[in-house]
């Protein structure tokens, strides 16, 4: 397992002393010109996580039963697909969208139907991959219901159908199945076959996301067990990580390879 640093490119260079083995950029709607991606030197892989909202506040929603809003977020994600390409990234996350005030049963068909065009887009020239999503989404200091994502059988469908990875966030995943009841051990033994990528930080309850390791309820020590022998970036999504130099990410990186997850120190 890799080491994995998530930055926006206005700090990366405040973080490197962190010696990540690899950066995932966390994108906003302001950074869609790209000029700054030709700024960027990384030796190592590169992971590009596209926006999650439009500069308006709306969220970006990739499967939308509205056309206009489902196209909206594919022209948004192509500009993601040709900045990730500049920057020579290997991977690019995508939230499903499909996030409302009130739950709701969403067809992925939608969603089904925007990534295909985004691979048509991005061709071999970066790989697509799809977030699974927690039982609420905190944003704009309030809770909504995910409704695309979140179930195992329901992500699985969809990934074979697209014929895309999945960017495993374990953070969501707690959270989920603490809403929903579903064993989370199982949850992850099944879609780790399908990982590309890992979002870490700990859960609690039904919407305490992005904890420091081990200040929650996930079980580390066996999350390690299942995980360390794979191929993958692993990054910690740590609530404020960056602030004090980094120090959220520092802690959560000490930790996890502590217990052998980036291999022990």
């Amino acid at each position: 397992m890799k080491f994995g640093l998530k930055v926006h490119h206005t700090d990366i260079d405040s973080l490197l002393y962190l010696r990540p083995q690899a950066i995932e950029f966390a994108l906003f709607h302001g950074d869609m010109g790209g000029e700054w991606a030709d700024r960027i030197r990384f030796d190592g892989p590169i992971i590009v996580h596209a926006p999650e909202k439009f500069g308006d506040g709306t969220i970006l929603d990739a499967g939308s039963e509205d056309e206009v809003q489902r196209t909206r977020a594919t022209e948004m994600l192509k500009r993601t697909i040709d900045i990730s390409v500049r920057l020579q990234a290997e991977l690019v996350i995508i939230h499903p969208g499909g996030v409302f005030r009130e739950h709701r049963t969403v067809s992925p068909e939608r969603l089904i139907r925007t990534m295909a065009e985004l691979k048509a887009c991005a061709g071999n020239r970066v790989e697509l991959v799809l977030e699974n999503m927690p039982g609420y989404y905190r944003t704009g200091g309030t809770l909504w219901h995910p409704c695309l994502l979140t179930g195992a059988d329901e992500i699985v469908a969809v990934l074979d159908r697209t014929d895309v990875g999945l960017c495993l966030d374990v953070c969501h995943a707690k959270l989920y199945c603490n809403v929903s009841g579903h064993d989370f051990k199982q949850y992850i033994e099944t879609l780790l076959p399908y990982a590309r990528h890992l979002h870490v930080s700990d859960a609690m309850g039904e919407a305490g996301e992005g904890l420091q390791i081990g200040e929650g309820e996930i079980d580390w020590e066996w999350l390690a067990s299942v995980t360390r022998d794979l191929d993958l970036v692993a990054v910690p999504e740590i609530d404020d990580g960056f602030r004090e130099g980094g120090k959220g990410f520092r802690i959560a990186r000490d930790r996890l390879s502590s217990m052998g997850f980036y291999g022990r120190s």
